[in-house]
């Protein structure tokens, strides 16, 4: 890019931005997002950036996990197979299972379930809740359920992120 506006006087037209394959958003780059992980710089800058709306600069806010990354650790529930559970503990820390949650209420969350942690909260806190997580309103919070929730959840994150990068 720094070739090309020296090439072009210092000129950036939207005809040379459209001619560099680095900065259109494509299916695969999305996935490449989604696919990021707990503790990556981007996973924190997009739910930074898709949360803008709701966050307030005076509170800090950490990266937790919406299913305790804790809970893939203890024995897998009976009715998922052995080759969906490996599949889950892989999924488990990546963008789809992450949220921005205030740092005392992250405290409270701490390992709690996420249906607990839902179930917990009067019908105002629910409300904000599924829409500050971006979590899908006809989606499941079991743990039970969680393939399911990830896939949703990562359709909508998705939706979004392109919203944002175009």
């Amino acid at each position: 890019m720094k070739t090309n506006i020296n090439e072009f006087n210092y000129e950036i037209t939207m005809e040379m931005l459209d001619q560099m394959n680095e900065l259109r958003v494509t299916d695969g780059k999305i996935e490449d997002i989604l696919n990021e992980e707990k503790g990556s710089r981007v996973a924190g800058e997009v739910l930074y950036y898709l949360g803008l709306d709701w966050t307030n600069k005076h509170f800090k806010y950490e990266l937790d996990h919406l299913h305790p990354f804790a809970r893939f650790d203890t024995n897998k529930p009976p009715q998922v197979t052995i080759e969906k559970w490996k599949l889950w503990r892989g999924m488990r820390n990546r963008l789809p299972n992450l949220h921005l949650l205030e740092g005392r209420s992250n405290a409270s969350k701490s390992d709690m379930r996420l249906i607990d942690y839902y179930n917990d909260m009067n019908e105002v806190q629910k409300q904000a809740f599924m829409e500050q997580a971006t979590i899908p309103k006809d989606v499941a919070l079991d743990f039970e359920d969680f393939d399911v929730f990830y896939e949703k959840r990562k359709e909508v994150l998705s939706n979004h992120i392109r919203a944002l990068l175009q």
